[in-house]
């Protein structure tokens, strides 16, 4: 089992759901222990062979707030909170038909518990009710697609329908990345984005001035996700192309931003010289904080000085020069 945030925004553990094919419907089991006996329920589960199961622990609430991301309370709906906070559950799922083992309905028989029939397709959409807009750097405020604004004056604003595959942009490595953006796109800039996902970097770059973007991600689902949200914004300077880490690419830059991973920034530091010309900015995210010294290192070694280094949590973000 591991912690992760699940499409909520709620600080869960779970492990993967059997059974939870997209449009079918599957059986739910919430079994809301005392907030103080929740960890102790999910290991007597677990001792009956159950693995499979999705934690909501009051005190995650706190640590939810607590992250310091710079914008987390902003994204996050005060409902779900509260809602978190309200009290614990364990969450196992079954076939529609499946009956509940005997020894599990022994274990929770003086527990309050619900079983109930749910329909995927309800599940897959429940979870936009949690987002809000936020503002993503300074100034530069991403709007769900499903949500209303009224922008400030002076404020960009940034429409986003990130489906399931990619998230609104409120990871803090988005977050680093955008900070750094803000800093470095200048008027008529060409800026190259590595990793493009929903496109959300690519889309504020020319919210921000850029004459030209080119978009890029290996996976073709980035690719369909960054020119959907590219035409929502009416943005008509962002070129798409699927790419692997910018190799054989015939684009210079101005600016380079690759919202990435440790592993994944050294190995673009091999192919991404082609695209730069002095004076070109490298913003490099996604580094985890045991990997900024290898990956600083290796963006010197790549001709970059390094100009500024953000951190959050456990999360970093360079942005370097290329010397040529």
């Amino acid at each position: 089992m591991m912690l992760f945030y699940n499409k909520n925004g709620i600080m869960t553990i779970i492990t993967e759901r059997k059974g939870r094919t997209a449009g079918l419907k599957y059986k739910e089991l919430k079994i809301y222990p005392a907030p103080d006996g929740v960890e102790e329920l999910a290991e007597k589960v677990s001792v009956l062979g159950f693995e499979q199961m999705q934690i909501e622990d009051p005190k995650d609430a706190d640590q939810l707030m607590e992250e310091s991301w710079g914008y987390t309370g902003s994204y996050v709906d005060k409902k779900l909170i509260e809602e978190l906070k309200s009290r614990a559950c364990v969450t196992l799922y079954f076939g529609e038909d499946e009956q509940i083992p005997q020894a599990l309905s022994d274990l929770i028989k003086d527990l309050d518990h619900s079983i109930v029939v749910v329909d995927d397709n309800d599940w897959l959409h429940k979870w936009e009710e949690y987002y809000v807009p936020f503002e993503l750097a300074e100034g530069v405020i991403v709007k769900p697609v499903w949500r209303e604004y009224a922008a400030k004056p002076g404020e960009l604003v940034i429409e986003i329908d990130p489906g399931l595959a990619f998230g609104t942009g409120t990871s803090p490595t988005t977050y680093l990345a955008a900070r750094l953006l803000k800093e470095s796109v200048k008027q008529g800039d060409a800026v190259l984005d590595v990793g493009c996902g929903t496109g959300i970097l690519s889309v504020m770059a020319e919210k921000l001035g850029a004459g030209k973007v080119l978009s890029v991600d290996l996976d073709p689902e980035a690719v369909l996700s960054t020119e959907k949200n590219a035409a929502l914004n009416g943005c008509h300077s962002i070129t798409v192309k699927k790419n692997d880490l910018a190799c054989d690419l015939e684009f210079k830059a101005d600016v380079i931003a690759a919202n990435l991973t440790g592993p994944l920034v050294i190995k673009l530091c091999e192919n991404v010289r082609r695209c730069c010309r002095p004076g070109t900015v490298l913003i490099a995210s996604g580094i985890i904080d045991d990997m900024e010294k290898p990956c600083a290192e290796t963006i010197k070694s790549a001709g970059f000085n390094v100009l500024k280094i953000l951190r959050d949590d456990c999360w970093t973000a360079i942005a370097a020069e290329y010397r040529g």
